[in-house]
């Protein structure tokens, strides 16, 4: 079967697209209207506050969550998907990972390794 070679606004395909421009103009002033008269009042603008987490107070042995080993910060990332520490402490070769206000846990302990201690 040959490929039809016509250009797309000659008299052959007029009989396509002129239905087809008014059928897509219809849709848009249907979805105007239902749009304008589904809403009877305008809500109130709401103010969005961020809430970036903050490391704990700046002392010896505390890093912020960008300072992390890759190794502990991927098993953090696995552990608790979702989640954006927001700051951790080294005691030796145990790292103790602090969660941003409002979750679920206040901190979680991971060895030098990536493995799991234990969570608070």
């Amino acid at each position: 079967m040959a490929k039809d070679r016509a250009a797309p606004f000659s008299k052959k395909h007029r009989r396509y697209w002129i239905p087809v421009t008014g059928g897509m103009i219809l849709i848009g002033v249907i979805n105007i209207a239902i749009g304008l008269c589904s809403y009877k009042e305008v809500p109130p603008p709401q103010r969005i506050e961020v809430q970036l987490p903050k490391p704990p107070i700046d002392a010896a042995g505390t890093m912020g969550a960008a300072q992390l080993p890759a190794v502990v910060m991927r098993a953090f990332a696995v552990k608790y998907p979702r989640t954006i520490p927001a700051g951790a402490r080294v005691d030796g070769n145990t790292f103790t990972i602090y969660f941003p206000p409002g979750a679920p846990h206040h901190q979680a302990r991971f060895d030098g390794s990536g493995g799991f201690v234990d969570d608070q």
